[in-house]
Parts: C-alpha cells; sequence; structure tokens
C-alpha cells in the first residue's frame, strides 16, 4: 500500500452554495462548487492544507449537535481562542464552551448550517494563563 496524503470528511449537505458561502464566511475557507453554476451537486472547500468535501444529498443526515460528538476536528495555530470563540459565540453557533481538554488543547464546538459538529482546537499559547478555562464537566 502506499503512503497516505490526506483524509477529507464529504459532508452531506442540503445546499452545497449556502454551504459553501458558509465556510467561507465563517472559517475562512475558499472553494469552488460544481458545475460552476449553482445548484451544485458537488463542492471543495480549501483552507492551507487542509480540505473538506460537500457533497448535494436529496434528504441530508439530520443532525442534532451534541457536545463531545463531532464531525470535522480542525486544529488551528496563531489564533486568539478566547476572541474566536467570543466572535463565534456572537453569531449564534457555539455548541460547546470553550475547554482545557486533558489531553492539552484549548478547544471548542461550532455548528454548521445542516448540524455538522466541529471543533476548533489549538495547542495553549505557553505566554497566556489559560487556568481560568474550565475542563470538560464528568
Amino acid at each position: 500500500m502506499s503512503s497516505v496524503k490526506a483524509a477529507v470528511p464529504v459532508l452531506w449537505v442540503k445546499d452545497v452554495a449556502h454551504s459553501l458561502a458558509w465556510y467561507k464566511r465563517i472559517l475562512g475557507f475558499d472553494g469552488d462548487g460544481f458545475p460552476p453554476h449553482p445548484p451544485h451537486g458537488f463542492g471543495i472547500l480549501r483552507l492551507n492544507d487542509v480540505e473538506i468535501m460537500l457533497q448535494c444529498a436529496e434528504i441530508p443526515v439530520p443532525r442534532t449537535p451534541h457536545p463531545y460528538e463531532w464531525n470535522v476536528y480542525l486544529r488551528l495555530e496563531g489564533v486568539n481562542m478566547r476572541e474566536l470563540h467570543t466572535k463565534l459565540a456572537g453569531l449564534g453557533i457555539v455548541t460547546r464552551r470553550l475547554e482545557r481538554m486533558p489531553y492539552g488543547q484549548i478547544e471548542f464546538e461550532i455548528a454548521d448550517p445542516d448540524g455538522y459538529v466541529i471543533v476548533l482546537s489549538q495547542e495553549p499559547n505557553e505566554n497566556e494563563d489559560m487556568s481560568d478555562i474550565p475542563t470538560p464537566q464528568g
């Protein structure tokens, strides 16, 4: 078997154009829909080396976001997690508070328009005191 270069999540969505626009606006992805003009049957989102694919589904899988049951896990760098959390909470899309995880990451969750849960995670900044950030509730 040859080596795997990447694993790319494929999300079934109701409206590819709407989802492309959301991921561009909220998370800064770039992307294209196929065919080039809506209605798109498929879309590819890109941000640095990360890709997410979107596939139009006549009846998308119904999703109700639940904490710690994520669909996509994005590791960030160079981001102020407190500010990002506050900004996205103001948009009403945060589904889990900012937390210090037992494995060392600072993270929280948001939900996209189709209910997919996306974890935004980052290594703690060594120069910033994160002791006030709660750990997960047991």
